[in-house]
């Protein structure tokens, strides 16, 4: 496995996990809305029970409303772990993570940012703070990759 190719496909896949977890919110929201008592309804004497259609939707809806609270979970958790170990990185390194791969700025954005003047440099540095997210993330299985 190449853990600097895995530790970057992390780190860029951050701001999506943002989103989706946000998407994930209002999906929820959605259903625990669209599944709410619609007011006070007649009752019909003629049939004293429960159409089976209706508690088979219930019943769904509660299990699409746990799988997007599940899914909600495990997204968070996840951002925390990357976010933790983001927080490790050099100062430098850390700054040019959030720059490059969580905000998506242009090279020559990151450049200006980080008062540096070569597009080279910008590019070592991302490499190097690549490998140390890998080694952080993945521990010593990452060390050849590095």
């Amino acid at each position: 496995m190449n853990y600097f190719k895995a530790a970057e496909q992390i780190l860029s896949s951050v701001p999506t996990l943002e989103r989706a977890t946000e998407n994930l919110k209002r999906r929820q929201q959605r259903l625990i809305d669209n599944g709410a008592p619609k007011g006070a309804g007649t009752i019909n004497y003629d049939k004293p029970f429960t159409d089976t259609h209706y508690v088979n939707d219930t019943l769904s809806e509660l299990l699409e409303i746990s799988e997007c609270s599940k899914n909600i979970a495990k997204n968070q958790e996840e951002l925390a772990y990357i976010y933790g170990i983001v927080e490790q990185l050099q100062d430098e390194h850390k700054k040019l993570v959030r720059l490059w791969y969580f905000q998506k700025l242009p090279k020559e954005a990151v450049m200006e940012k980080m008062y540096i003047e070569s597009l080279s440099t910008v590019y070592n540095l991302r490499n190097k703070a690549v490998a140390e997210f890998a080694l952080l993330y993945y521990g010593a299985s990452a060390l050849p990759s590095v």
